[in-house]
């Protein structure tokens, strides 16, 4: 097991693949999967042998029951099979998403894990680019252990879920296993920030806005996710060239390739675009840190002040493009 603050932290989302229906939709597939599995190789090839932890695909097992018929399931549950084998070594760690506490049903959520290959891979991640209080995602996360019968670690996305972030009472009997003092430990001085972050290049390119320093403070000066997909070109490229600049710094990335195949299994979150598409009166979460002594984490996977899309306090914005205004709310929880 890789000792903490000795790897990278990478997420994994899979390549581009548009289902196309019709008779040949079973020939389609087979060269959707072709694909998928060339682009995973790619991103391994890219991180090289550098240790890692790779959080497979959020949100494709949660949005599995939208897939239109049998077969994309499978062909979804066969591609995320396959990058757990494919990433998961002796030196890296496989997290597959398990989307948040207000989604799936932990059984069914557990059944879902189990046919994606959860046995071999190190966990699973929770509520990444979402609201829940950690609190209420730990109560989530032990029900998971719990129905899939084995130990696994977990990492929660604690970028968003603040104080006025949406709120949930956990499970009855739930201890916390967040430690007060946790973010002392080993891995977060070690995690990689990245000096070309959105955040730090608004910045720079912004130095007398009144906003400034506190995105400083509260959110460039932190480490967070870089995302990568389709705009990245080549994956082997951009994660090799990312991954190199933190290695030579003893640094630890903390990355996100996001590119979930549709497969006719496109949706929304559970809670509802309105709820989850930059909504006000939501704040910062803890820094990255340790939750408890067994491995668990909690990391700003989503990047906090980069925009969900034309939505909320983003409205005139793109997903993924840096907004002071939605920077700003998460650092004050204005509603």
């Amino acid at each position: 097991m890789i000792a903490a603050g000795e790897f990278l932290v990478i997420a994994v989302l899979g390549s581009l693949l548009l289902a196309r229906p019709g008779p040949n939709h079973a020939a389609n597939l087979e060269s959707d999967k072709h694909a998928y599995e060339k682009w995973v190789n790619g991103f391994a090839t890219g991180l090289g042998d550098r240790p890692a932890v790779v959080i497979v695909e959020p949100d494709a097992l949660a949005l599995l029951s939208n897939c239109t018929d049998n077969a994309y399931r499978q062909a979804r549950l066969q591609m995320l099979s396959y990058a757990v084998k494919t990433l998961q070594t002796t030196s890296d760690q496989v997290y597959l998403d398990a989307g948040h506490s207000n989604w799936v049903p932990a059984d069914q959520m557990a059944t879902r894990l189990r046919a994606a290959n959860i046995a071999q891979a190190s966990g699973f991640a929770l509520n990444v680019a979402n609201y829940d209080a950690t609190d209420q995602e730990l109560g989530y996360a032990t029900e998971l252990v719990r129905d899939l019968g084995t130990a696994k670690r977990f990492v929660i996305d604690t970028s968003r879920n603040g104080q006025s972030s949406a709120r949930g009472q956990a499970p009855p009997g739930l201890v916390s296993r967040a430690q007060p003092n946790a973010g002392s430990g080993a891995l977060a001085p070690r995690l990689f920030i990245d000096p070309n972050s959105e955040a730090a290049n608004w910045v720079r390119d912004n130095p007398s806005d009144p906003r400034a320093r506190q995105i400083t403070q509260r959110i460039a000066s932190q480490p967070t996710a870089k995302w990568f997909g389709p705009w990245s070109g080549d994956i082997s490229a951009a994660i090799s060239g990312y991954a190199s600049v933190a290695s030579n710094q003893g640094r630890v990335p903390v990355l996100v390739a996001y590119d979930i195949p549709s497969l006719g299994c496109a949706g929304n979150k559970a809670t509802g675009s309105k709820q989850w598409c930059n909504p006000p009166g939501r704040q910062l979460g803890s820094v990255p840190q340790a939750l408890d002594t067994q491995g668990d984490m909690g990391l700003w996977i989503k990047a906090p002040g980069e925009s969900d899309g034309d939505c909320g306090t983003g409205v005139g914005t793109q997903a993924g493009e840096f907004s002071p205004v939605v920077a700003k709310d998460l650092i004050t929880g204005k509603k």
